[in-house]
């Protein structure tokens, strides 16, 4: 520590890097459609920060009687529960699973009591761009999209869960040598019509209508499926099909003049062929008008979540004409953090525009001392006169601010605004405007130490750390986490997570990638051997030579960065003697999840600040 920290009263201590594992937290709520109860995911902390992997247990909030009990099941197989979506009626509740092998099953709850049961047989989908779903078509009947247990598992939750199991097992088949380890991708040139590839399933995905009753199971619908929607009154179900399959399908296919911004994804992701069908027979019927859900008439009761910072987490029950009732006080460590002080700091950008920055200081600063500087950069972000909520000791951040104040850093965040296609003008060249008239405005009041002043940013932020180290040695340090500086490779490189199927196919993921830099948010307009100078422009690895900066390198071996971005920047910095430190973590994708591996990551930024910027 740099023993800023000076007068801390017994009961009052710095955030730890572990204090990111007690961040309890209140997930979705689902109002039955009377309003009398309430289903509330409660994620549990500990083994990782993930909010994308399920760790709830699912709660029932009774309005009437204002008490809340737990309804999921609970075994050391399971990882948590989600999805909640309840009867018509009011009466029952379905609700997913998902256990350490990341299958998705169904469960029913009734409210007259009992205990949650297992829908045995049904395996739910876990999708791209299909989370898996629960759906009443009627009081007895539901919906769900299922895959044949014979396939083989895949899916975003089946890789966070997993993290990347199936690499795993190619090198399992490799050392024993006993039968082919193999995984074929091809195209579809002009004269082909099938492929063999990784990601044709073993059979189609289904949508089933189950009767609750019998546990009778109708196929609706078998095929490439994604996305199912019913209509308000849950007869008609509406839902989209690729025609052909996408790895059967023309790459050319997803670039016509529709192709633009969001709507760019959609093709890929569900297919462009529309079906409408009954949704108990999967008959074709017509389309629904449009009718929304009827609104309740009168006031309703509300569920409230507070984050009052050091007080913790509280879930209130709001009742129309009665006071509000505390139904659940979490995070209730929290009071014994010393939080950092923040404060909003205006400044003009080098091209004239009126600017807010934020500045953390370090717990117990005393005033007047000038201190050294952790700046996290990531283009796009502009700052008003609201307190980030990045500061927030309950932000389950694996970088958070607060842990780099406790070290006894402050913590700047400037605002740097972006061009919305930043590839087709200079983005690079844009990147201090935003940076150094707010470093220089610190300077100037005294608060910043111009000797020990570090640059860090994950993932776009990891971009922006290295396009300002190629054009400044103001910084004395740098750290840049998930990164990218190459375009033209990352164009071409695989998906982390989708290199072997773990997350689905590596042909839908690249078919994204290419969209994402020809159509999407990158704005580049073309592929690289179309606009060459666009992405040589604005890759960072071309002006390497000019970082003089120490740089730390932080990477998941399956981010969806790939993690040869931060091989490239590592070989290049390696062969001039320049001081580069690359730290990788196997199984974590684009942030640094497990906690093992968070809690490693913190000792090395520590060790790395005090090596590279040493206190006076």
């Amino acid at each position: 520590m740099l023993g800023v920290v000076h007068q801390v009263s017994a009961q009052q201590r710095a955030m730890r890097p572990d204090d990111l594992f007690r961040i309890e937290r209140i997930g979705a709520i689902a109002w039955s459609p009377d309003w009398r109860k309430a289903a509330i995911e409660m994620p549990r902390p500990g083994r990782w920060i993930d909010a994308g992997i399920p760790t709830a247990e699912l709660a029932v909030v009774d309005v009437a009687s204002r008490r809340m009990r737990i309804v999921s099941p609970s075994s050391q197989g399971l990882t948590g529960s989600f999805g909640a979506a309840w009867s018509p009626n009011g009466r029952r509740l379905l609700f997913l699973s998902i256990d350490t092998n990341a299958v998705v099953r169904p469960w029913l709850w009734d409210a007259d009591g009992g205990e949650a049961t297992l829908l045995s047989g049904l395996e739910i989908v876990d999708g791209l761009a299909d989370p898996p779903v629960a759906l009443w078509s009627d009081d007895r009947h539901a919906l769900f999209m299922v895959r044949d247990s014979a396939s083989p598992l895949r899916g975003p939750l089946y890789f966070a869960i997993t993290r990347g199991r199936n690499a795993t097992v190619a090198w399992a088949l490799a050392r024993a040598g006993r039968v082919p380890a193999v995984s074929v991708l091809e195209s579809r040139g002009p004269d082909t019509t099938a492929l063999a590839t990784i990601d044709a399933p073993a059979s189609p995905s289904r949508i089933v209508s189950v009767d609750l009753r019998t546990r009778a199971v109708t196929t609706i619908a078998r095929g490439p499926l994604h996305r199912p929607r019913l209509s308000a009154d849950g007869r008609t179900l509406t839902y989209l099909r690729e025609n052909p399959p996408l790895a059967a399908a023309r790459v050319e296919s997803f670039f016509g003049p529709e192709a633009s911004g969001d709507k760019a994804y959609d093709k890929p992701n569900w297919g462009g062929e529309v079906h409408v069908v009954d949704a108990r027979s999967g008959v074709s019927v017509a389309p629904p008008g449009a009718v929304g859900r009827t609104a309740p008439a009168g006031p309703t009761p509300t569920l409230r979540v507070v984050n009052a910072g050091t007080d913790g987490t509280r879930l209130w029950l709001g009742r129309p004409g009665q006071p509000d009732v505390e139904l659940w006080h979490g995070n209730r460590w929290a009071r014994m953090i010393l939080e950092g002080q923040a404060e909003a700091i205006a400044y003009t950008s080098t091209g004239g525009a009126s600017l807010t920055g934020w500045l953390l200081f370090p717990p117990g600063h005393v005033p007047g001392e000038r201190i050294p500087i952790v700046t996290v950069v990531y283009p796009g972000s502009v700052y008003g006169p609201e307190r980030p909520t990045a500061f927030s000791i309950l932000n389950p951040n694996f970088e958070h601010p607060q842990l780099f104040a406790a070290l006894g850093y402050g913590v700047l965040l400037p605002s740097m605004p972006a061009d919305d296609k930043p590839l087709e003008s200079d983005e690079l060249a844009s990147l201090p405007a935003g940076v150094m008239p707010l470093l220089d405005t610190l300077i100037a009041r005294g608060i910043a130490d111009p000797r020990r002043i570090a640059v860090l940013g994950q993932s776009a932020g990891g971009y922006a750390t290295l396009g300002l180290i190629i054009q400044t040695d103001r910084f004395r340090t740098a750290i840049a986490s998930a990164g990218y500086a190459n375009l033209a490779s990352l164009y071409g490189t695989f998906y982390g997570q989708y290199r072997y199927g773990d997350a689905g196919s590596p042909q839908r993921a690249q078919v994204l990638r290419m969209l994402q830099f020809e159509r999407g948010f990158l704005g580049a307009g073309a592929p690289p051997w179309e606009a060459p100078e666009r992405y040589l422009r604005n890759s960072p690895i071309w002006r390497i030579a000019g970082v003089h900066t120490p740089l730390m390198l932080v990477h998941g071996e399956e981010d969806f960065i790939p993690i040869q971005q931060a091989e490239e920047v590592f070989t290049a910095l390696y062969r001039q003697d320049k001081r580069v430190r690359l730290v990788r973590y196997a199984g974590e994708e684009h942030t640094i999840t497990a906690r093992a591996n968070v809690l490693d990551l913190w000792r090395r930024l520590d060790d790395w600040l005090r090596e590279t910027m040493p206190p006076d």
